[in-house]
């Protein structure tokens, strides 16, 4: 095991804007996870070994989106955001207009970053290195939004609200396209054509999310995140330790890890079928995969409940 990383808390506020917390071991590649109680742990896949890093906080820490080699923005309670350039060297924490709980960020490779949350749905272009930015809240007060996802190639841009509203961001405003019961997460290709839908039950769309199809899968499970790759295909996590994989046509392949609901995963893409990928959720348990999802191993227990998971990187989703 590493040592731990403690990273200095600069203010008392956590959303101080511009406020640095410097590791003193450096940070890396591999996969990164938040959760409650300010859970940070960045995951190297080659050896199963992690590296807590202490905020100095324990803001609940829901949603956590890189992109390229070294950039990742990790959301949270109270409108927290922070924000590293280097890979988890050095976290900084940005001031957003709103102190609502952030729950979900996706980010697009052109640049755009959007954020959303209880009552909040803010977009803008973050400035690389520092990750400042003006943000526009096209969020209505009220509309609390569980989940967003944007095409890295593309412009589909969709989200989810908690009534199971699906939404589309399109001509600089949100449009609700439909609803569809008991949804939860989203996710949505990199040309933005396939999207899946998870919650009660998966639903598929191939029309950059226009119309829906169910999905064939054991009613009784609740799916809590959902991910899609370059393929197509994708992969979602829900209650008792269930893992779903969904194949490009759409057929689904249920397995399950353990006992414990799970909140999160990340599996890359790999042609090989050798990508190391991770699922998590309550009680910290983490697992792994190193055949791109076919099968799990019981990796590193972190101590607390993981809410998020995205790997800093080439392989990011």
């Amino acid at each position: 095991m590493r040592t731990k990383v403690a990273i200095l808390l600069c203010g008392a506020a956590l959303a101080m804007s511009g406020c640095k917390k410097k590791g003193t071991g450096g940070g890396g590649g591999g996969g990164w996870f938040v959760g409650t109680e300010g859970l940070m742990v960045n995951l190297d896949p080659e050896t199963a070994a992690s590296t807590e890093y202490d905020l100095g906080e324990t803001e609940r820490l829901t949603t956590i989106a890189c992109r390229y080699t070294a950039e990742a923005w990790v959301g949270g309670a109270r409108g927290t955001l922070l924000y590293t350039s280097d890979a988890g060297d050095e976290w900084i924490s940005h001031a957003l207009p709103t102190t609502a709980d952030v729950e979900a960020i996706a980010t697009q490779d052109t640049g755009p970053v959007f954020i959303a949350g209880d009552g909040v749905f803010l977009t803008a272009t973050p400035a690389f290195v520092t990750g400042d930015a003006t943000w526009t809240d096209l969020g209505d007060g009220v509309t609390r939004f569980t989940a967003v996802s944007a095409a890295r190639h593309g412009e589909t841009v969709l989200a989810v609200s908690d009534d199971g509203g699906v939404w589309s961001y399109e001509g600089g405003r949100l449009v609700k396209r439909t609803t569809i019961y008991g949804a939860d997460a989203i996710a949505v290709s990199a040309d933005g054509q396939t999207v899946l839908l998870a919650g009660v039950g998966l639903s598929r769309s191939t029309d950059g999310g226009h119309t829906w199809t169910a999905l064939a899968v054991d009613p009784s499970i609740r799916f809590a995140d959902i991910r899609i790759d370059d393929r197509g295909e994708g992969f979602a996590v829900g209650s008792a330790g269930a893992i779903a994989r969904v194949d490009a046509e759409g057929r689904v392949l249920l397995q399950r890890v353990g006992t414990a609901d799970l909140q999160t995963l990340f599996v890359p893409y790999s042609s090989a079928w050798d990508g190391v990928g991770y699922a998590a959720g309550d009680g910290g348990q983490i697992w792994l995969t190193r055949d791109a999802g076919w099968t799990w191993e019981m990796g590193p227990h972190v101590g607390r409940t993981v809410l998020g998971v995205d790997e800093i990187g080439d392989a990011h989703r």
